[in-house]
């Protein structure tokens, strides 16, 4: 299993940068993505979001190359220019949520802040991002279904994540913006509340995803502050 050093950055596989969008895809390939002058970037971010919302409606082994294809009205042989089989898909979909939500430590880290406030930037930024199709898609779907090489090249970034909140609630501890507390718990506990978010979130609803975000740190906000 690999390692990954306490000040490592998070590298994803090669992937092309496309917009993040947290809204459902109404997109289809088959119908929008037709012009010679397309981009196959373009095309492949299509297969890749309407992978995450089949994988996310119903479940990674429970969604066919058929299914796929059938959404994105192309024939299953046209999927083979852009992706290998399934276990591709995932990982790709899965290093695009690490696209994502690599901001959020990085916004935290550089903000100068007291270790609360870095913590702050992070929660909130973190969770939106699970509010998307691919962050959804990172939660539901998780490592598990991969192959072990493709899980073996994911694991460093997310023992990195796990590091990084320890590494802010260290950080609190000292410039006593935070009290005393099991890191490893509160950890656990921090990204198991942002996470169990993917499962109920519905955009559309009484709160945006920002206002679930502030609300979700002000609960962890007020069990750590001294």
């Amino acid at each position: 299993m690999k390692t990954v050093k306490a000040d490592a950055k998070p590298q994803p596989a090669n992937f092309d940068s496309s917009p993040s969008l947290a809204e459902p895809s109404t997109s289809r390939w088959g119908s929008e993505i037709q012009s010679r002058d397309e981009q196959g970037g373009l095309k492949r971010f299509a297969i890749l979001r309407t992978a995450a919302e089949l994988f996310n409606e119903r479940g990674f082994y429970k969604t066919s190359l058929n299914d796929l294809a059938k959404r994105l009205n192309v024939t299953k042989p046209s999927l083979y220019y852009y992706i290998k089989n399934k276990d591709d898909i995932l990982l790709q979909i899965l290093n695009q949520a690490v696209l994502e939500f690599t901001p959020a430590m990085t916004l935290a880290e550089d903000s100068g802040l007291n270790g609360l406030e870095k913590l702050k930037i992070f929660i909130t930024q973190y969770t939106v991002a699970m509010t998307g199709v691919f962050g959804k898609c990172m939660v539901l779907s998780g490592l598990g279904p991969l192959e072990p090489s493709s899980r073996d090249e994911l694991t460093p970034t997310f023992r990195l994540l796990d590091t990084f909140v320890r590494g802010l609630l260290d950080e609190g501890v000292k410039d006593g913006s935070i009290q005393p507390c099991d890191t490893k718990i509160t950890t656990f506990s921090i990204f198991g509340a942002m996470h169990w978010l993917a499962r109920w979130y519905r955009p559309g609803g009484e709160l945006s995803a920002q206002e679930i975000a502030e609300r979700v740190f002000s609960i962890f906000e007020s069990g750590l502050k001294p």
